[in-house]
């Protein structure tokens, strides 16, 4: 099977965002988000595995805003590095129309 990426990396193609594979790394509060494969300052949920990223592993999604989650469609989020604040939304737009797919 083909891997593509989508080429409008700057805003989401659905609500939910879980194909998003842009570089948002700071939640709407301004928070800098934490690494996916880091577990400082927060554990990650372990249902979180390197298939449920648009990146392919929890290590190429990096610190970015992302979406893993199948069961929340409220966009994309990110765990933050603030120790009192486990995780937050960010703020990535929807597209405004199609995006072209590119293979991998």
């Amino acid at each position: 099977m083909t891997k593509c990426r989508l080429l409008c990396s700057g805003c989401r193609q659905t609500q939910a965002g879980r194909k998003y594979t842009g570089s948002v790394s700071q939640t709407v509060s301004g928070r800098q988000c934490q690494r996916w494969s880091s577990n400082s300052p927060h554990v990650p949920n372990s249902n979180y595995t390197d298939d449920t990223f648009a990146d392919g592993s929890r290590a190429a999604a990096g610190n970015y805003c992302r979406n893993p989650d199948a069961s929340f469609e409220a966009g994309v989020w990110c765990y933050t590095l603030d120790p009192n604040v486990r995780w937050e939304r960010c703020n990535v737009p929807l597209c405004a129309g199609n995006c072209d797919v590119a293979a991998v």
